[in-house]
């Protein structure tokens, strides 16, 4: 590998939210022995073109106001080329200071107060929150758990239940998280066909959260505009659709606010960006171009080099859990860097797992009820760290639950 994703990294004193805001999230003792394994970012430093590129917007000086030249939207639709096979037009780029930012703009913009908007749980936080935030009222389309080998999760769409949400009168918008955060899932080409087709139906506007796109594990990502493509060839327009992504997963820059949305309807763009012209509020940041631009055109080396990496960390922690905590079972994780566990059963009380684990082995784990009030005892786990980091956190683990084990219950 060009990167050594090996090198221990520190970032204790950096205002790191990960690992300087875990003792107050967790309310647990500082101290340099937490391994923070809950917010989605990595450990890892960012590839040296970015790092090269960030450097030199300084050398003028001067942090003044800045514009996107074309060069943002054109980096945009040359990886969306290259890397996913998706021809894009550039015009159709909107910069955004991150994803969560674009959905509540979307949001804003193309419904109105007291509609609907369905998403599927468990899920990232803020697709709950952002709606209700916006006015908005949340229809849940909660993804089917199966476990056929005991071990092993795996999340599926419930259609029958899309369709009847979809047919609502206030139903306005999807929110769909496409790789799926936190279970991992791939959704094949046909499944976002579905999607697809039974939103168009009802005139339910589909948002596609596409930032965790470029980690892949298993399998083949397909962007919801391609297949949405497929379909524009059969006579369909693209009105109605559009993804959201960032290089910030992939590249580790999500300091830098530098996302964008795709929007193809010319109309539904305006409107958008009519919406983020009323705030007053800056779309890009000082650097976005320079990391967008030097990510995207330098630096997909690092991209390859990363998902190697991760699905070695994924296949370390999976073998982990399902031979050292016999009632653990752990998700099939087909993409990005974050699994998704159900730890109940291993003898810590359900609501007492992430702190239990805090507390003793001074590991933080994200809680399941942070993706919906119905997965006490399930935890998201962070593998982007070097594999050492890893192993100790296991390591500190096993310890935890091998005492609890030893106590009869």
């Amino acid at each position: 590998m060009r990167f050594d994703f090996d090198e221990p990294t520190c970032r204790l004193r950096t205002n790191s939210v990960k690992w300087d805001e875990t003792p107050r999230v967790f309310n647990i003792p500082a101290g340099d022995d937490i391994i923070p394994m809950w917010v989605a970012d990595t450990d890892f430093r960012c590839p040296p073109e970015v790092l090269e590129a960030v450097h030199g917007s300084f050398d003028a000086g001067m942090i003044a106001y800045k514009y996107l030249s074309p060069a943002f939207a054109e980096a945009v639709a040359g990886w969306m080329l290259r890397r996913h096979g998706l021809e894009i037009d550039p015009e159709w780029v909107l910069p955004l200071p991150s994803v969560v930012s674009g959905i509540s703009a979307a949001m804003c913009a193309l419904t109105e107060p007291g509609d609907e908007v369905i998403i599927q749980t468990p899920v990232y936080g803020p697709f709950m929150s952002v709606p209700s935030n916006c006015g908005r009222v949340v229809l849940d389309n909660k993804l089917i758990e199966r476990c056929g080998d005991g071990r092993t999760l795996r999340y599926d769409i419930d259609f029958e239940g899309l369709e009847e949400l979809a047919a609502r009168p206030r139903a306005k918008m999807m929110v769909l998280c496409s790789p799926h955060n936190p279970v991992g899932r791939i959704f094949t080409p046909d499944e976002l066909a579905r999607i697809i087709d039974i939103c168009r139906r009802n005139g339910v506007f589909l948002v596609s959260d596409e930032i965790h796109a470029d980690v892949i594990i298993s399998d083949r990502f397909t962007p919801i505009l391609s297949v949405a493509g497929e379909s524009r060839a059969a006579g369909d327009s693209l009105r109605g659709i559009c993804q959201i992504c960032s290089p910030s997963k992939s590249f580790n820059t999500p300091g830098s606010h530098a996302a964008y949305m795709i929007v193809p309807d010319r109309d539904e763009r305006r409107r958008i960006d009519e919406f983020w012209d009323a705030l007053h509020i800056p779309n890009c940041s000082f650097i976005c171009e320079e990391v967008v631009t030097a990510a995207y055109n330098r630096a997909e080396y690092y991209v390859d080099e990363l998902c190697e990496y991760i699905a070695g960390n994924v296949a370390y922690m999976t073998d982990f859990i399902k031979t050292a905590l016999p009632a653990a079972r752990v998700a099939d994780t087909q993409a990005t860097y974050l699994m998704w566990a159900d730890l109940r059963g291993c003898g810590i009380p359900d609501r007492e797992i992430v702190r239990v684990l805090c507390e003793k082995a001074r590991v933080a784990l994200q809680p399941g009820e942070w993706f919906h009030r119905d997965y006490k005892g399930y935890v998201r786990i962070n593998v982007a760290a070097p594999r050492a980091r890893l192993e100790e956190a296991a390591r500190r683990i096993k310890a935890v639950y091998d005492e609890y084990a030893s106590v009869p219950q």
